[in-house]
């Protein structure tokens, strides 16, 4: 029996590219805690050192707050490349929507060496107005 279903090949190339990369992806486990003091996510990514990881706030039009969660995989292993010339595909863990309330100028993030895990800090505030900034991840 014949499928009718068409899948374009690009799709499918991308698939199979996602999924053997690697040897595969590992879904990351989120944990989110409202506390007095703000929002606590703890994050943890099997098989991704926390050097790849990159996190970055973005709020604009249309009260859309997003705090981007993802790291850059190499298309391509190839030796002789430094890390900047490597041809790079984005794999994003999670788009977290920013509640309002938080003071998005101190969101912060740690990394946890011992537990293996990532913990984001949105602190309680009130922030107005267009915005996008770079997350550093410290280390404990």
């Amino acid at each position: 029996m014949e499928s009718k279903l068409k899948i374009p090949r690009e799709m499918l190339m991308n698939i199979d590219f996602i999924n053997t990369v690697n040897g595969g992806m590992s879904e990351p486990s989120i944990k989110l805690d409202k506390g007095s003091d703000g929002f606590e996510v703890v994050v943890k990514i099997p098989g991704i050192e926390v050097e790849d990881l990159q996190l970055e706030v973005v709020k604009g039009k249309r009260n859309s707050n997003n705090l981007k969660l993802f790291h850059l995989l190499p298309i391509f292993s190839q030796e002789n490349l430094s890390d900047e010339e490597q041809w790079k595909t984005i794999r994003f863990i999670n788009t977290f929507v920013i509640p309002d309330g938080v003071d998005i100028d101190n969101i912060s993030a740690r990394y946890d060496d011992d537990r293996r895990q990532l913990v984001l800090f949105l602190p309680f505030g009130d922030e107005q107005g267009d915005y996008h900034r770079k997350v550093d991840i410290e280390r404990w």
